[in-house]
């Protein structure tokens, strides 16, 4: 295996995130939900309100690696031992999305936890979705931070197609993803 093939595998789990990140917020963003949810103000409230660079420490490098160590390194690994791949994916996925404390956050979390259960599955380690949630929160914190959110959501129009676009590359990098042979592939970092 070469250095060449882990970084192909990388972008590809990077390209599906960022488009599965953006998809999302534009859906959520769209909906009436957040502008609903005081809890969910309240918590984007304390996620935003640190230095840009906290930020990205914090929420964009340090809680996913806690988080998939936690969700899919050890409730989803429980779970697999017990129940077939679909119901540890979904149970573990719902848990993920009820433990971030509203129902906005439990929609985007609980979908991403669904993507980041089967990159674990696929890739039999923790490394896959560890890389994909820091970059679906980098992309969050960024887009948000730098007003990307806020310009493509000014045009209903734009929003739609944004996120019809995303969801289409969401799609294809998961069939291209699904082709692939990872047997050698970034679990070599996280055994022996």
């Amino acid at each position: 295996m070469q250095k060449r093939d882990v970084l192909r595998h990388v972008g590809i789990i990077a390209i599906l995130s960022i488009a599965t990140s953006v998809a999302l917020n534009i859906l959520l963003l769209h909906s009436a939900l957040p502008q609903h949810s005081i809890r969910y103000q309240e918590a984007s409230a304390v996620l935003y309100s640190p230095p840009f660079w906290q930020q990205i420490v914090y929420n964009g490098i340090a809680a996913p690696i806690l988080e998939e160590l936690l969700f899919r390194g050890v409730l989803f690994r429980v779970l697999r031992r017990w129940v077939a791949f679909p119901w540890a994916m979904i149970i573990s996925a719902v848990v993920f999305g009820a433990y971030h404390g509203n129902l906005v956050q439990f929609a985007y979390a609980g979908i991403c936890g669904v993507l980041l259960a089967y990159l674990c599955e696929k890739y039999d380690s923790i490394i896959a979705p560890i890389v994909s949630h820091m970059v679906m929160n980098t992309v969050a914190i960024v887009f948000t931070q730098w007003g990307v959110f806020a310009q493509i959501m000014k045009s209903s129009v734009v929003a739609v197609l944004a996120m019809l676009v995303c969801t289409v590359c969401a799609v294809v990098m998961l069939r291209v993803l699904q082709k692939l042979d990872v047997t050698k592939v970034l679990k070599i970092y996280c055994k022996e």
